[in-house]
């Protein structure tokens, strides 16, 4: 797949806007498509009486993949009409909480914007479901949803979601849902570079093992996507060179996000004479998830690693904001150059993987 996609869902996606033209926006002062805030028609309205319910506390896997499970929730209630709902307390609003829409305000007040931007109803007891034919499915089960709407349909619609979870992001203001102050999604970004965050020129390299299974679900995307089967985890220094030196990179910041696991390909990186000098790391204190994703998110270029479903989401996110230089999958051609195996719209691709 080549992003001649790109053109059909940037065609879709603005026949499904609404017209006029959107002010400037902006995400930690640095530009981004967020979008109109317009309100689309929610699902349910055909098919009152069935509600996909997500409650409990349990999830399957890290933040990344809870981040998509909870997205193709949302597609799931769309492409079935059905309403989809919240218990208060679950795992999906604790999740969301700490990154997008943290409780401003009064709370009633706060409920109806959430319900209202995702088209989510908050669900408080259980007499309130009595009314539904209820639907439960397990967290593992949204992971690996794959819709049957067209591809297009498809990566707009999940763009559109994207923009709402951005136009809401956290700025250190309002609660969690437990009343605990929230983080900024801001706070990687303004550790960094303080006062200069809007201006500032930097890449990102989210360097990710995956622990036992990194290859394995390496060489399964490299099988749909061309893509080398090892570079992504190993983030050898001749390969963020290839990328980096053509843009002319090596001059600005290089920020490494991870969880630690890949302190070889770390050392590697800052061993090297044209790399080493430029890489930073966020300060300890700043460090936490929101903030580093927002990092790979409103960076200038982005590396990441195609079997993870964090950099998946970071990698979703920008193409919904509009950023360009997003390399996630890439691999050598018949000459021995790096080039783009699976153009930027492959990572809506269910071929690809799970999320």
């Amino acid at each position: 797949m080549d992003d001649g996609n790109l053109q059909e869902i940037y065609k879709y996606d603005h026949e499904t806007r609404s017209s006029g033209m959107n002010e400037p926006s902006y995400i930690c002062n640095r530009p981004a498509d967020l979008g109109t805030t317009a309100q689309r028609k929610c699902p349910g309205s055909n098919n009152s009486k069935q509600l996909l319910l997500l409650d409990g506390i349990d999830t399957y896997g890290r933040i990344g993949n809870n981040l998509m499970e909870f997205l193709h929730a949302l597609q799931y209630s769309r492409d079935k009409d059905i309403q989809l709902g919240i218990k208060y307390g679950s795992w999906s609003l604790r999740l969301l909480l700490r990154m997008f829409l943290s409780i401003t305000g009064e709370q009633a007040q706060w409920e109806a914007h959430f319900e209202r931007a995702l088209c989510i109803k908050i669900i408080h007891t259980t007499v309130e479901l009595k009314q539904y034919d209820v639907i439960r499915l397990d967290t593992k089960d949204l992971l690996s949803y794959k819709s049957n709407v067209s591809f297009v349909e498809y990566a707009s619609f999940q763009q559109q979601v994207l923009r709402t979870l951005f136009q809401n992001y956290n700025t250190g203001e309002g609660t969690t849902l437990a009343g605990y102050g929230t983080e900024s999604m801001c706070k990687g970004i303004d550790a960094l570079f303080g006062a200069d965050r809007a201006s500032a020129i930097y890449s990102v390299i989210h360097l990710r093992r995956l622990e036992k299974v990194g290859y394995t679900i390496l060489d399964a995307v490299s099988k749909h996507t061309g893509c080398d089967p090892r570079v992504a985890i190993e983030m050898r220094p001749e390969y963020i060179r290839n990328i980096l030196k053509p843009l002319r990179m090596l001059d600005y910041p290089i920020v490494i996000i991870g969880d630690d696991q890949n302190i070889d390909a770390v050392q590697r990186l800052m061993d090297d004479a044209e790399i080493g000098p430029q890489i930073v790391f966020i300060p300890e204190e700043a460090v936490w998830i929101g903030g580093d994703m927002t990092l790979g998110v409103m960076s200038n270029v982005f590396i990441g690693n195609p079997a993870s479903s964090f950099s998946g989401f970071i990698a979703k996110s920008r193409l919904a904001l509009g950023k360009g230089h997003t390399y996630l999958f890439r691999a050598r051609d018949n000459e021995g150059k790096w080039q783009t195996s699976c153009g930027d719209s492959c990572v809506f691709d269910k071929r690809v993987n799970h999320f």
